[in-house]
């Protein structure tokens, strides 16, 4: 099912048995828009983490050694056919979280303790690729949950009903999953989008498009069950420019912090996450694989 990486992530335990997040990359770029090379961001993430990161935070004063993850190499995806890597992500993602993807074609309550298994078992963190990946994994995470938010950290709105004619883009991720029926969707950073999708955010009540980490807060209730999607591009490019789609403005890696905090803080359960768009070799002083590397291990931090 996957591809055993050159190196894992810092701080991955030797073997799954007994992890309760598993890393997983994605390597797609298939809808790429305007600049491709995501598919590499797994890879060139994972080799600097290896290389020249500390695995301990100033941030939350713990280290990468107290958390049991491990980092289960990528998925073997080819480029070309969003239909098909809809398919292979939804499938692998099953497998590591339930164990048996047959298990999800059955009645809920057939297999209500895999889904209790779940809950205190195997959350992903998954790393793109581009920000397309999100749909297979939100197909999967409601297979397991069926009522959960997704929190979107995104310079844009990704609500289009189609880009360049295909309804599987980069660019419909938000608008594929509320037509699967994700129930509240709250949005932070969004700066970029069609008139269509500003209306959009307006009149649909399952949108909450928050304009300050207060609003987020408020949009949450304590215990919730969050799936948290982060774009790179969320981040202003003067801190990262190596993205396929920068886009001006942006927030700042102590605005993230902020809002893992504030998800800490609220008690939400974290049932997984996805940090997806760089493209590594844009940039070729490595700052933002830097940056991408230090927001994934934050991330592991605040799901351990």
């Amino acid at each position: 099912m996957v591809i055993p990486s050159i190196c894992r992530f810092m701080g991955s335990r030797p073997t799954i048995e007994g992890c309760d997040i598993v890393l997983v990359g994605v390597p797609y770029d298939g809808t790429s828009s305007f600049r491709s090379g995501s598919r590499f961001g797994p890879r060139e993430i994972r080799a600097y983490s290896d290389e020249g990161m500390e695995d301990f935070s100033f941030y939350c004063n713990r280290g990468l050694d107290e958390i049991a993850f491990y980092d289960i190499g990528d998925l073997p995806l080819m480029v070309g056919n969003p239909g098909l890597m809809v398919r292979e992500v939804k499938k692998s993602a099953l497998e590591l979280m339930v164990g048996n993807p047959d298990v999800a074609q059955t009645a809920p309550e057939a297999h209500r303790t895999a889904y209790e298994l779940t809950l205190t078992n195997r959350r992903l963190l998954s790393i793109g690729g581009e920000h397309l990946i999100t749909y297979p994994l939100f197909l999967a995470m409601k297979e397991v949950y069926p009522d959960f938010t997704i929190i979107q950290l995104d310079a844009h709105a990704d609500l289009r009903e189609r880009y360049a004619g295909d309804h599987l883009s980069h660019s419909s991720v938000m608008k594929l999953c509320l037509q699967e029926g994700l129930k509240k969707l709250v949005q932070f950073g969004i700066r970029s989008g069609t008139r269509d999708e500003y209306k959009l955010r307006q009149q649909d009540h399952r949108i909450i498009p928050a304009k300050s980490i207060a609003e987020i807060d408020a949009a949450l209730k304590d215990g919730e069950l969050v799936y948290l999607s982060v774009d790179l591009d969320f981040f202003d490019p003067a801190y990262l420019p190596g993205t396929g789609t920068p886009e001006a403005g942006g927030n700042t890696f102590a605005d993230y912090l902020d809002i893992l905090r504030l998800l800490k803080t609220k008690k939400v359960q974290l049932i997984g996450a996805d940090i997806v768009e760089l493209a590594p070799d844009i940039d070729q002083t490595k700052a933002s694989t830097v940056f991408a590397a230090k927001v994934v291990r934050e991330t592991l931090l605040t799901m351990g």
